[in-house]
């Protein structure tokens, strides 16, 4: 079977790339929902992931949680940056959920995100099975953030 690579490329009304690997597949998949910020899809604004919105806020180290940068006294997303897909408070249940839904060929997804303070990173790891093959599947991301 035939997967479509990230980023597109149309030739004379044809993709150019393309590649046999599910694996890649999923990662490019993953990378883009990671990558657009939520709600900038008009035509589903659910898709996407709430970090790419959140690079210019404020953000309690002690805490983990995130405050708009004009109102510091309360927080605009009580949950925690750091933390598994096991907890609902955590933005890694948020991103389980969207891998759910927008990414099916994912079966069990796990999410663990962890704050690097002294690099000011959020460390991103999802792991699975891949659907056809049940292949164990293990991806991470880096995301810089508060700078």
């Amino acid at each position: 079977m035939k997967y479509l690579q990230s980023p597109l490329q149309v030739v004379s009304g044809r993709f150019l790339h393309q590649s046999n690997g599910l694996e890649q597949s999923v990662r490019d998949s993953l990378q883009l929902l990671m990558d657009t910020p939520l709600g900038s899809l008009p035509i589903d604004p659910d898709y996407g992931f709430v970090f790419s919105t959140l690079r210019f806020e404020i953000f309690d180290e002690n805490e983990g949680t995130v405050f708009d940068s004009r109102d510091s006294r309360n927080p605009i997303y009580k949950k925690k940056v750091s933390g598994s897909s096991k907890n609902l408070q955590t933005f890694a249940s948020d991103l389980k959920h969207s891998i759910e839904v927008y990414e099916p060929r994912l079966l069990s997804p796990k999410v663990v995100m962890n704050y690097r303070r002294d690099q000011r990173q959020v460390l991103v790891e999802i792991t699975g099975l891949l659907g056809d093959t049940n292949e164990p599947f293990q991806y991470s991301n880096i995301i810089n953030v508060w700078n």
